[in-house]
C-alpha cells in the first residue's frame, strides 16, 4: 500500500465518521427545518379558524347592519309622523291664543304674555317641559 492509497483510506473513514456524528450541523439545520414546518401547520390551523370566525362576524355584522336600516327607515317615518303632529299642535295652539285674545276673560291656553305675543308674531315659543313626578324615597 503506498501512500497515497493510505491518505484515500484515511479521508474516506473520516468522512464516514463525520457523516455519522450525532452533533452534525446538518441534522441541527434539519431539526430545526421539521420543527419550523410543525409550527408553520400549527399556525396554519389558528388562521383558518380565525378566518372562519371571521366569516360568521362579517355574516353577523351584514345583518346587523340591515336591521338597523330597516329601524333607520321606520324612525324617519316616525319622525315625519311627529313633524306632522308638531306643526298641527302649533296651529291648534295658535288657534286656542286667538281665542284668548278674543275672549280675554276664558283664557284656555296656559302660555303667559311673552309666549303668545311669539307666537302672534310667528316666532315658535320655548316649549314648556311637564315636571316629572318621581316617587318619594327614591
Amino acid at each position: 500500500m503506498t501512500a497515497s492509497h493510505r491518505t484515500l483510506i484515511l479521508f474516506l473513514g473520516l468522512a464516514g465518521a463525520l457523516a455519522i456524528l450525532p452533533g452534525c450541523v446538518v441534522w441541527d439545520i434539519n431539526d430545526g427545518i421539521v420543527a419550523s414546518n410543525g409550527n408553520l401547520g400549527r399556525i396554519e390551523g389558528e388562521l383558518q379558524a380565525i378566518n372562519e370566525e371571521l366569516g360568521q362576524t362579517n355574516e353577523n355584522l351584514t345583518t346587523v347592519e340591515a336591521r338597523l336600516d330597516s329601524m333607520d327607515q321606520q324612525l324617519k317615518s316616525l319622525q315625519d309622523q311627529l313633524t306632522a303632529t308638531n306643526k298641527h299642535l302649533e296651529s291648534l295652539r295658535k288657534t286656542i291664543n286667538n281665542i284668548d285674545s278674543t275672549i280675554p276673560f276664558l283664557k284656555l291656553s296656559g302660555d303667559d304674555k311673552e309666549a303668545q305675543m311669539e307666537l302672534e308674531n310667528g316666532e315658535t315659543p320655548p316649549t314648556q317641559e311637564p315636571k316629572s313626578e318621581e316617587p318619594a324615597g327614591e
